[in-house]
């Protein structure tokens, strides 16, 4: 049930700007007019950028909407047999968010303003106005994409919600796992607040027309956090197998996924960031669990400081181990907690659970590895993480 992941999938779901933008290809386009004309001028003008799709009737078009699913439809008003509108009415019935562009050579008010209570997003006269045609479906595209995105989202959410319904009701019955439920809901609850946070953001740029690249970056960080969430669960139901994803896995790489997760979400909006990452081999490990481990060491450092503060992370090899620092410049722990800092349910911080460290402190444990914590009250405080190259 738990397949291997490498390290790249690891990194990014969407690593590159150029698979947000579907590759070479924008998306769909559909185009549905009687005339030849209009129809080869369309596919002509948008066929380097759009995989176009052209129909030469409004019966035609519906078949090849069921088909394709394209992201816009550019479709005429003044069509023989079923005309644009009564085509836009059974597009309405197949998919009542694709983007309609209404083409027509004629100035029939009243079939505007109907096509536009229709859903359809611009009235266009031919002969139309190249730039402004170009521009109208770039924004169409964009925001028909952000959408979609958005639904496998809440789909995603859903699955997982389900599933942890499911299966947290199965450990009410294990008290033997009790502390354990307790950590995997608290990694869960940090997974969620972030992906909830950025949910947010995206829904309110969705209406906004030129899409700016943060809201791209925004749904990159959302899938990545929801693939951790589908591993989480996995690992739930894996639970009395006690598997571990174990790959080549790159330390570097996770700390620097880890602080762009901060760096674009309001957690971090305060914190000034500095890495100094040395070159060091890759381990044998599972990259999520060392993933959710900095996490929460990160997190903890972050919570840690009431004012706007820094951390800076460092990687180095020594004695055939990786060492791992991350040092803030929070508050500090007293000295008399610092032995039982990661112990489960042990906190400072008000309304805190106590397992952030835990955690941390077990996922290196199971990885034989070191976890020390140096701290000073009103200075700050450094986690050192020693994680054996074999």
């Amino acid at each position: 049930m738990m397949e291997n992941i490498n390290q790249q999938d690891i990194s990014s779901t969407l690593n590159t700007k150029r698979n947000f933008d579907l590759d070479t290809k924008f998306g769909t386009i559909l185009v549905i007019d009687d005339e030849l004309g209009p129809r080869e001028s369309l596919r002509m003008l948008f066929k380097d950028d759009y995989t176009v799709i052209t129909a030469e009737s409004g019966d035609k078009g519906i078949q090849e909407l069921k088909k394709h699913n394209p992201d816009v439809i550019i479709l005429d008003l003044k069509m023989p047999n079923k005309g644009g509108l009564e085509t836009l009415e059974e597009i309405r019935d197949i998919d009542e968010k694709v983007p309609v562009i209404i083409l027509t050579g004629y100035g029939d008010m009243d079939a505007a303003k109907k096509a536009i209570h229709l859903g359809a997003i611009e009235f266009i006269s031919k002969p139309f106005d190249i730039k402004e045609m170009r521009k109208i479906v770039k924004r169409a595209s964009e925001k028909r994409l952000i959408e979609k995105r958005s639904e496998r989202l809440i789909a995603d959410l859903n699955i997982l919600n389900n599933n942890l319904k499911e299966r947290m009701a199965q450990l009410e019955n294990m008290a033997t796992i009790g502390q354990l439920s307790a950590e995997i809901i608290h990694d869960i609850n940090n997974l969620l607040t972030i992906i909830y946070g950025y949910t947010q953001i995206l829904v309110k740029e969705l209406d906004i027309q030129n899409l700016p690249e943060r809201n791209k970056k925004y749904i990159e960080i959302i899938e990545q956090e929801i693939n951790r969430c589908r591993h989480i669960t996995r690992s739930i139901l894996e639970l009395a197998k006690a598997k571990k994803t174990i790959v080549d896995t790159d330390i570097n790489v996770i700390v620097k996924k880890v602080v762009e997760l901060f760096e674009h979400s309001t957690l971090g909006k305060n914190i000034k960031f500095t890495l100094q990452l040395d070159k060091i081999p890759s381990i044998k490990a599972d990259p999520y669990q060392l993933h959710q481990a900095i996490v929460n060491i990160v997190l903890n450092s972050i919570q840690s400081m009431e004012v706007p503060g820094s951390i800076t992370i460092t990687t180095g090899l020594s004695d055939n181990n990786i060492l791992l620092s991350i040092k803030d410049t929070g508050k500090g722990i007293p000295e008399e907690l610092i032995q039982k800092i990661t112990d489960p349910f042990i906190t400072e911080k008000e309304g805190g659970t106590g397992l952030g460290l835990a955690i941390a402190s077990r996922v290196i444990k199971n990885h034989n590895g070191k976890l020390k914590i140096n701290s000073q009250p009103g200075i700050g405080t450094e986690v050192v993480i020693s994680l054996p190259v074999k």
